[in-house]
């Protein structure tokens, strides 16, 4: 039998703007217990000292993989390091957040965990702000395709690629890479595409993962290009359906209205509604208009209820959720000074 450190995994990190988190993000992959690894660390033309730490880490670890291009978004950077890797198997991991010692291990446990047929794993937990309590108990099982991919449009997984583990030779043989057009939405999308191809997945519920508040991040940061970008990520997900069950319509349905709350959430929050008046007046019509859409999704009583009232309410609905939003992260930042 295969012992777990003579598989091979490369570590993927794009890299742009994150001198502050870098160090810790770098150190926490070298700092695995799994040590057969390929860290490939992509500069994405990062205008700060990015490239500079990235070099410095280099020089001290033969392991590292330092990739410096011009700036073509994330999904450019992720293939760069995908066209670069030669792991058995590939984890991605977002510059600014950091990894349990763990991480790898605990990936590639699942995998085994699941008979080793499968060529993606699941992560349904990690710590953040909210959440940094481990979780009790580990229930390791395998679901089916169809079954995750409802999850990931409701949200009982993550959509990113960070809480993922890939075969790399089924990467290669289904020809699958990022999107080079698509730069928010873009994990989401990589995910949907592998899950068509592919029967089964193993899931885990342990947290290996820490996510980082990062302001600064394209995911924090309200931009209406990229909320459009993430629309035609929407878009093109559907369009790729080869498995498609009642269950997965109504959560795409739900996810699709609630993209629409935080467009109108980030409108309100960020002053542009002004800017935007077709966007804005688009997402409350579409939240108005698509009232019974969270009954048929399974997202629990209670977003179910909360829907409704959005529904029935959508810009005092946005204003209050705006409000507590805007305060929460104060008190945080407060916290963390």
């Amino acid at each position: 039998m295969q012992q777990l450190n003579d598989i091979s995994v490369s570590v993927i990190v794009p890299v742009y703007n994150v001198e502050k988190y870098l160090s810790r993000c770098i150190q926490s992959i070298l700092d695995q217990k799994h040590t057969n690894l390929e860290i490939i660390l992509v500069d994405d033309g990062s205008p700060d000292s990015s490239g500079k730490i990235i070099d410095t880490f280099a020089e001290k670890d033969s392991r590292i993989i330092p990739i410096h291009k011009q700036n073509g978004g994330v999904s450019s950077a992720r293939n760069a390091g995908l066209d670069t890797a030669s792991g058995e198997y590939v984890l991605f991991v977002d510059a600014d957040d950091h990894i349990e010692p763990e991480y790898t291990d605990y990936f590639l446990q699942l995998l085994l965990t699941g008979g080793g047929g499968c060529n993606i794993a699941v992560d349904t937990h990690h710590f953040s702000i909210r959440k940094n309590i481990q979780v009790l108990h580990d229930n390791i099982h395998v679901e089916t395709a169809e079954q995750v991919i409802e999850k990931i449009y409701t949200g009982a997984v993550n959509v990113a690629v960070w809480n993922k583990i890939y075969r790399r030779s089924f990467l290669e043989s289904e020809h699958i890479r990022f999107r080079n057009d698509i730069w928010f939405g873009e994990g989401m999308l990589f995910n949907i595409e592998c899950l068509q191809k592919v029967d089964s997945v193993v899931v885990g519920e342990r947290r290996v993962y820490h996510q980082t508040y990062n302001p600064n991040s394209a995911m924090r940061h309200f931009r209406m290009d990229s909320q459009y970008c993430g629309l035609k990520s929407l878009e093109i997900q559907k369009s790729i359906w080869k498995k498609s069950t009642p269950g997965i319509e109504a959560a795409y349905s739900w996810h699709v209205r609630n993209y629409n709350w935080q467009i109108l959430n980030g409108l309100i929050g960020n002053g542009l509604i002004s800017q935007y008046p077709e966007d804005y007046a688009r997402s409350i019509k579409n939240l108005k208009k698509d009232i019974l859409v969270p009954l048929k999704a399974d997202i629990g009583i209670i977003r179910k209820i909360r829907s409704l009232i959005v529904s029935a309410a959508p810009v005092l609905s946005a204003k209050i959720y705006v409000f507590l939003r805007k305060t929460y992260v104060a008190l945080h930042r407060k916290q963390t000074e």
